[in-house]
């Protein structure tokens, strides 16, 4: 049976590489970002030029989907580098996937497309009676970062419209390097794990969904956004939850510093209490 064949773009930011190295041997990977390479699956070039792109799908031949990924990742990132990287990009993305017959793209977006109804700037906990966020809610982005991201969805459903390209957006959450949560206060309510991530990515492969916008988080005790949707028609099913991990220790090192500030403070070296 002959295997899915996907491209990634942006492969070697933190998901890319989470997806090359998990669905490799189940799907016939290859990837694609600006920076260097030596795989021979791996191609260089730049998304915002789309000679790059062109030359680029002649080399590497029919592919079944396109995960796009790429693009300049920083939610405060420069307008001049969200319009030449996410704006310009994902449409360049497309226009290629028409131009060279490609039937599917899961078009990495974000839950920063609608942040602004959780505050501006975000609140760190989720506000009491404070009902969770669908994708039936207009837009409301906070940032050129997430206003690229709406773009994007536009884009998708643009080409899907006239083209028939299908499209699946998906509104990731925070997916962090170690997979640790506990890093910072606001992780635990917008948290996607790598293995929920992994289920996330390959329900959308499958899915025979003409077109369709969800968020992508963990099954996170307390959570912003609504995942009712990707349940019932992706059939994703998240198993992690942050919030079981907050109070467990997470690697000897942390131990060590948590050790280590207490003694400080004991000592007399700090005024505040760990």
């Amino acid at each position: 049976m002959t295997q899915t064949k996907i491209l990634i773009t942006g492969s070697q930011g933190i998901i890319g590489k989470i997806l090359t190295r998990n669905l490799s041997d189940d799907f016939d990977i290859y990837g694609l970002d600006i920076k260097d390479g030596e795989d021979n699956r791996y191609f260089k070039a730049d998304v915002s030029r789309y000679d790059e792109l062109d030359s680029l799908f002649n080399e590497i031949g029919s592919v079944d989907c396109i995960i796009h990924l790429a693009g300049d990742p920083q939610p405060d990132a420069a307008w001049e580098s969200v319009l030449k990287n996410n704006i310009t990009g994902t449409r360049n993305i497309y226009e290629c996937a028409r131009q060279h017959s490609v039937k599917k793209v899961i078009f990495a977006s974000s839950n920063l497309v609608t942040s602004g109804y959780i505050g501006f700037p975000q609140p760190v906990k989720k506000e009491a009676g404070m009902s969770k966020i669908t994708v039936c809610q207009p837009i409301r982005p906070d940032s050129d970062y997430g206003s690229s991201k709406a773009f994007g969805e536009s884009v998708a459903r643009q080409y899907f419209e006239l083209y028939g390209i299908q499209s699946i957006c998906l509104r990731i959450g925070w997916v962090i390097e170690n997979d640790d949560p506990t890093i910072d206060k606001v992780a635990p309510n917008v948290w996607l794990s790598h293995r929920d991530l992994l289920h996330l990515i390959r329900r959308s492969i499958l899915s025979d969904i003409p077109f369709g916008i969800y968020y992508g988080v963990s099954n996170n005790r307390v959570n912003f956004w609504d995942i009712s949707n990707a349940k019932r028609e992706l059939g994703y099913r998240p198993e992690d939850d942050a919030y079981s991990l907050i109070h467990e220790p997470v690697s000897l090192m942390a131990i060590v510093k948590r050790i280590r500030k207490k003694c400080m403070y004991y000592l007399g070296r700090k005024t505040i209490a760990p």
